[in-house]
């Protein structure tokens, strides 16, 4: 290791499987090497520059902050409608939001709004009862529908969506309702954009 001049035992504990105190240039080997490095495959590498070329834009720091003003109107939305968000809002892309207020498992939410074409992620919450297979809440994030060019209106919009499905959770009619409205409202906002 380079960097670190001269190697030493991990001040850790961590062991090595025949019980070796392992030395410090090996942990961080292991936490460069295969996971964040991974091999030196050209896709990856031209990818992660296209990425890098991209974040540097105004442009894209526009769409993050567009995508943040956009989570932070769903997340009121929802809060205007009852829901518990975890953190009380949101500052980022994302929002978790506990369901047992609303006597909803999270796996019942995701496999309810997936019948609708609304997809959400079942998510663990703090101090949950149950199980991570079933959980007691929902992970939501606005980047996907902000790339589509949706702006605050339509969050509100989309949790409205949402809310009529978990409240309807056995309507089966007013679920496929929801998702011809919802097909026909995306028909707006094209995954792709012709560019020519």
């Amino acid at each position: 290791m380079i960097m670190m001049r001269d190697d030493f035992e991990n001040p850790f504990g961590i062991k090595t499987p025949k019980g070796e105190l392992r030395m410090m240039s090996a942990l961080l080997d292991s936490g460069v090497f295969p996971g964040t490095q991974g091999g030196p495959l050209e896709h990856v590498i031209a990818s992660k520059a296209v990425a890098f070329h991209e974040a540097l834009s105004d442009d894209f720091k526009t769409y993050t902050q567009k995508v943040k003003d956009n989570a932070k109107a769903m997340a009121q939305a929802f809060v205007e409608k009852g829901y518990k968000i975890i953190s009380d809002g949101t500052d980022n892309h994302l929002m978790l939001i506990d369901l047992r207020s609303k006597g909803l498992s999270g796996k019942v939410a995701e496999e309810t709004l997936i019948k609708a074409d609304i997809t959400i992620n079942k998510n663990m919450v703090p101090f949950d009862d149950k199980s991570p297979f079933v959980t007691s809440g929902m992970r939501v994030g606005t980047a996907a529908m902000t790339s589509r060019g949706m702006g605050e209106r339509e969050m509100e919009q989309i949790v409205d969506y949402i809310d009529t499905v978990l409240t309807n959770t056995a309507n089966s009619s007013m679920i496929s309702s929801v998702k011809e409205e919802i097909r026909t409202w995306m028909e707006n906002f094209p995954l792709y954009k012709d560019k020519f």
